[in-house]
């Protein structure tokens, strides 16, 4: 029994054993596959955080090349600078000394200050445009740089800052383009003759310039365009669609005050009356996203009225505007059309600018030969003119000068300089703009309005001077009437009586005669006579005109009439040619005393050509030019018998459709000549 329970045991103690074993070859088993397993895990997990890092850092360059991005750090414990590549984030450690040389030595130092300060924990994070140091070629290179804290230590001060730096140079300087051609635009804008509106693109109104607020009466445009009124509140415009607006070219009539009183959209309008309107509008697109509608119109009220004969037409922008250069070539037109140009002046050259077109490089002239081109007498304007600007003044500058410059009808061109000055950031004055406008016609026509208006003064002081001439003429006459015939009243002898009877008579001839002329040169001012030509031979009747006019000639007075046609027959009034050339005969008769007197007529090329020459006092040069005129004074001619024989001879001349001159000198004579177109029917000559 002991035996067996020994053996037993000892099985039992063998049987343990093996279990014990199993247990732990199981146990070493499991753990050698979780090994296993677990290697392969962290194998796996480490490709695919390469394969995202690879992927990171790929988008990482990506973005860095595509935003213009670099990188670098700065460790303040070791104090160097690590530059990250852009090509493959390789870095790049250089000192303080070796990283400032690829900045600006001002810039650097201001990015030094702001990562103390950061180190200080005095800023969290700073922005600012720095400078790189000139390249090879000169070229320097701004960018944005933004520093942030990369790192802190267990105290939680920064310890290593992270720099970001993007490449802005092509930005600014698109910025600056973008600036001056805003400020072309502007200029031309405010400055252009016709109205010039702005909607943008959602029809609000967003500017429009001062020939437009003049047109519609606004009197406070800032309010309008606070107020955001939309493009659908002209009446015009109302059955319009700003998103599928076209270029379309209109013409209205608009009663203001009906539409007012029926729809009142627009307070600020403040005139009244019907107005005609002529407009192109034209919308603004880029890549077909509209940004504006730009209306250009003007008000042709005047013009319609005044000649009821025309339309509405518009004829402003032809061309489709689609982005902001179309705009600028409708500027260029507008430029062409209206003979102006824009002009810079540079202080620091002393040169202009002429451009005629904003596409297109100006023509630039230097300040010498500008001023070479002044005439004489504005020369000297000129000059300030560029002194002011040399010296950098502020202030608008506007004034016209006179120019060497000959226009088509060879006249000097009057150039009118509308100036303002440019400045930088800091107020100074870097260059001048402004508009160069051809005044040439309206300098000419100031100075016509200025010679008419002298030569109309002039005309109503003659005209004062004539009446008051008249009225002395009718006076002495009509008091030499009155003085005789109150002398048979008195006491008188009748010896008498006879002489104051001839005075009497003479005196009222001279008033009949002269009351005569001024109601026939009345009727010759109102064209009350009527011309009839019919056929007549002047042969027949010359010699009696002219014996009319002789008739107060003295016996030392020779008179000759010559006449090569037995008949001339011509179709002519011959009453009032007749009475033509007895006024001139007469005139003749009253200025010669002695030598003779001679008339003569002649056919030839169409006109009856009739001459009358005389030997009398004669006249100068300046008394020749103004014989024919009613209203001379008598300080400047001395008038002869009514002193309206030759001017009735001269206007019955001229309605006759002929003329009248003379050729005279002092002491030796004169010779009168008329010339009268009419149609010959036939003649007959003395052999």
């Amino acid at each position: 029994m002991r035996v067996f329970t020994t053996i037993l045991r000892d099985n039992l103690m063998y049987l343990e054993f093996e279990h014990t074993y199993i247990y732990l070859t199981a146990a070493f088993l499991m753990t050698v596959t979780a090994m296993i397993v677990y290697n392969r895990i962290i194998y796996y997990r480490e490709r695919k955080t390469i394969r995202q890092m690879r992927r990171l850092n790929s988008q990482l360059l990506l973005i860095m090349d595509a935003n213009k991005t670099q990188a670098w750090t700065y460790n303040a414990k070791k104090n160097k600078f690590k530059v990250i590549s852009k090509k493959d984030l390789t870095e790049t450690v250089l000192t303080p000394y070796e990283f400032s040389q690829k900045f600006d030595r001002e810039d650097f130092k201001l990015m030094t200050d702001a990562i103390k300060a950061m180190l200080g924990r005095q800023e969290l994070s700073d922005a600012m445009t720095v400078k790189s140091a000139p390249d090879s070629d000169g070229a320097v290179t701004e960018y944005e740089t933004t520093l942030s804290v990369l790192r802190r230590d267990k105290h939680d001060m920064p310890e290593e800052i992270l720099g970001t730096q993007r490449d802005v140079t092509e930005e600014r300087r698109r910025a600056k383009e973008n600036k001056n051609l805003m400020l072309r635009y502007h200029n031309v804008f405010n400055s252009s003759l016709v109205d010039m509106i702005y909607y943008d693109a959602n029809g609000y109104l967003a500017d429009l310039n001062e020939t437009a607020c003049k047109t519609f009466g606004v009197k406070e445009p800032k309010s309008l365009l606070k107020r955001k009124m939309k493009m659908t509140d002209i009446p015009s415009y109302r059955e319009m669609d700003v998103r599928t607006l076209e270029h379309t070219q209109l013409s209205s009539i608009t009663d203001i005050a009906k539409v007012k009183s029926m729809d009142e959209r627009v307070p600020e309008i403040t005139v009244r009356s019907k107005m005609y309107y002529e407009v192109m509008l034209g919308p603004i697109r880029s890549q077909n996203t509209l940004l504006g509608v730009i209306a250009a119109g003007r008000d042709i009220t005047e013009m319609v009225e005044s000649t009821h004969r025309q339309k509405e037409t518009a004829r402003l922008i032809e061309q489709r505007t689609r982005d902001i250069q179309q705009y600028i070539r409708d500027i260029n037109y507008s430029l062409l059309i209206s003979e102006s140009r824009l002009v810079n002046y540079y202080p620091d050259t002393h040169e202009m600018e002429i451009l005629s077109n904003l596409s297109k490089a100006g023509r630039r002239i230097a300040q010498l030969h500008a001023v070479a081109l002044i005439h004489e007498t504005d020369q000297q304007k000129a000059k300030d003119l560029i002194k002011h600007m040399d010296k950098r003044r502020l202030g608008t500058i506007s004034v016209t000068l006179c120019t060497n410059l000959r226009d088509y009808q060879r006249r000097n061109m009057y150039l009118n300089f509308k100036m303002m000055p440019i400045t930088d950031q800091d107020g100074r004055v870097t260059h001048y703009f402004g508009l160069l406008r051809n005044d040439t016609e309206m300098a000419y026509t100031e100075k016509k309005l200025q010679e008419e208006t002298a030569k109309a003064q002039e005309e109503e002081q003659l005209k004062n001077t004539f009446l008051q001439n008249m009225s002395y003429e009718l006076r002495v006459p009509l008091h030499a009437v009155i003085g005789f015939a109150g002398l048979f009243k008195a006491e008188h002898s009748l010896e008498d009586e006879p002489v104051f009877a001839a005075e009497i008579k003479k005196n009222t001839d001279v008033l009949l005669n002269l009351i005569n002329d001024i109601l026939f040169i009345s009727r010759l001012d109102a064209h009350m006579i009527e011309y009839n030509n019919e056929v007549f031979d002047i042969a027949s009747k010359f010699s009696t005109w002219c014996e009319a006019g002789w008739n107060r000639l003295k016996q030392p007075v020779d008179r000759n009439i010559e006449s090569t046609y037995n008949s001339l027959l011509v179709k002519v009034d011959p009453h009032h040619l007749g009475i033509a050339v007895e006024k001139l005969c007469a005139y003749s008769a009253l200025t010669t005393t002695e030598g003779h007197v001679k008339a003569r007529y002649e056919y030839l090329h169409g006109e009856l050509l009739i001459i009358v020459e005389d030997t009398g006092t004669g006249m100068d040069v300046n008394e020749a030019a103004q014989i024919f005129d009613r209203f001379v004074s008598e300080k400047k001619r001395k008038r002869i018998g009514t002193g309206l024989d030759l001017p009735i001879v001269k206007e019955m001349i001229e309605q006759m459709g002929g003329a009248i001159d003379v050729m005279s000198e002092p002491k030796k004579g004169s010779t009168y000549l008329v010339s009268i177109p009419c149609e010959l029917v036939s003649f007959v000559k003395k052999s």
